[in-house]
């Protein structure tokens, strides 16, 4: 299924996983290889300002989910996208209109150590600062453990879009086998 969609030209994505898994590097391959928007979930939650609430700041939360709802509906009447993230909130929108799910389920151990190297690239998320960053160590392993279940059964559901990639070399081997298609279809477009 993979190759034969993305072949269309109304290529629509949707990546998600465990925090740290790669999603926004993947997503970021795929809207340039592909020349397609990328729908950053992330940057739309630092622009409302969701990294400095509490969530017992109910109202104010709810303000944020709002316009990261409102960011994601607009980013989505495009032709062609590619969305990263797993924000419950919007993730059935995103989901209902994407015609591939990418699920990212890679290893525990891996994410903790991307994060690790991540933390020091300049320019990663300019609204945080180091110790933000060294605290999310504790939010990879919380949402590792209380998010699992609920995400699983996700792609349970959406069996028919999804395409699971346990690994880098899956994930390597997915953007080349699709994008030698598409240079054989294609070959002014994706040179």
């Amino acid at each position: 299924m993979g190759l034969m969609l993305l072949v269309k030209s109304n290529m629509k994505i949707t990546i998600i996983g465990q925090p740290c898994s790669g999603k926004s590097t993947l997503a970021c391959k795929i809207s340039e290889n592909f020349h397609i928007p990328y729908i950053h979930i992330d940057r739309f939650w630092f622009e409302a300002g969701g990294q400095k609430l509490k969530l017992s700041n109910k109202e104010e939360m709810e303000k944020v989910r709002q316009y990261v709802r409102e960011k994601v509906e607009e980013a989505l009447k495009q032709d062609a996208w590619v969305s990263d993230g797993w924000y419950s909130k919007v993730q059935p929108l995103i989901s209902e209109q994407a015609d591939q799910i990418i699920f990212l389920d890679i290893p525990f151990y891996r994410r903790l150590f991307n994060h690790f190297k991540r933390m020091n690239k300049p320019g990663r998320h300019k609204e945080l600062t180091k110790w933000d960053e060294i605290k999310f160590f504790y939010e990879v392993v919380k949402r590792t453990f209380t998010k699992s279940k609920k995400m699983k059964n996700f792609v349970r559901e959406h069996r028919d879009k999804v395409k699971i990639l346990k690994n880098y070399k899956e994930v390597e081997v997915y953007l080349k086998t699709n994008l030698v298609t598409l240079n054989n279809l294609y070959p002014k477009k994706f040179e």
